[in-house]
């Protein structure tokens, strides 16, 4: 009896323990649904290139960002590919890698003939447009007082040319070609983003052990190049599958 009762309790406590990442078991990582950009595919691209380094194996789901947000932040997914780093103050449960995956700019178009702001403190007089659920977005426009929020980019620029809002703002990964011209036509882009921020891979905090490998691989890859050419063949073959 004190066997299968020791047996029994054993079973108990592996049964309280985190799930931790192996090969057998894929690490379930959200990325943007709305992806219009590029960024999501370079994000993949390097994010999953390093877990394989370090023999795990990964699964993206595609899922609107707050939406994964919330699940990510309950344990039901193992990490976001693609946040800025500062969504961990509000999510503790969540832990930032210190490797960002991209760079990104904020990119502002308006008309032809529109005004032409140079900075975030020139906007507060503007009707100012963005894609839905782009945390890094919202936080910047946050004091904003006309904000409109668009499903894609193609409705975001259309908001634009119906002249219903005055500048249409997109985030683009540092050295991603710019949008297809056919997106843009009638749009002229700000000579300056006007912001440039690192987006990072986050990790539910029960995979904090992962966190100083994934690192490591992460850095090791900047250095000799490699996920910058990761990076570079996701957005030719992003564009390649976009073209008319």
């Amino acid at each position: 009896m004190d066997f299968w009762r020791r047996r029994e309790a054993g079973l108990a406590i592996l049964a309280g323990w985190p799930l931790l990442a192996t090969a057998a078991t894929p690490l379930r990582f959200a990325t943007d649904v709305n992806d219009q950009s590029g960024l999501a595919p370079a994000g993949r691209a390097v994010l999953g290139r390093a877990c394989e380094r370090l023999g795990l194996t990964v699964r993206f789901e595609a899922l609107p960002l707050r939406r994964s947000l919330r699940m990510t932040e309950q344990g039901h997914l193992d990490g976001e590919a693609l946040r800025i780093a500062t969504v961990t103050h509000d999510h503790p449960s969540l832990l930032a890698v210190p490797v960002p995956l991209v760079t990104v700019r904020v990119v502002g178009y308006v008309r032809a003939t529109g005004p032409v702001p140079q900075d975030w403190s020139l906007l507060e007089t503007l009707r100012v447009g963005y894609p839905r659920g782009v945390v890094l977005l919202e936080k910047l426009g946050a004091r904003l007082p006309h904000k409109v929020e668009a499903t894609n980019h193609a409705d975001l620029m259309r908001l634009l040319r119906a002249q219903t809002i005055d500048i249409a703002l997109l985030t683009l990964a540092a050295g991603q070609p710019e949008p297809d011209a056919a997106l843009l036509a009638d749009a002229v882009a700000l000579p300056a983003p006007l912001s440039v921020t690192p987006l990072h891979a986050l990790l539910h905090q029960r995979h904090r052990e992962l966190l100083p490998r994934l690192a490591g691989v992460l850095q090791d890859m900047e250095n000799s190049g490699e996920a910058a050419r990761l990076r570079q063949a996701a957005w030719s073959a992003w564009a390649a599958s976009h073209s008319p």
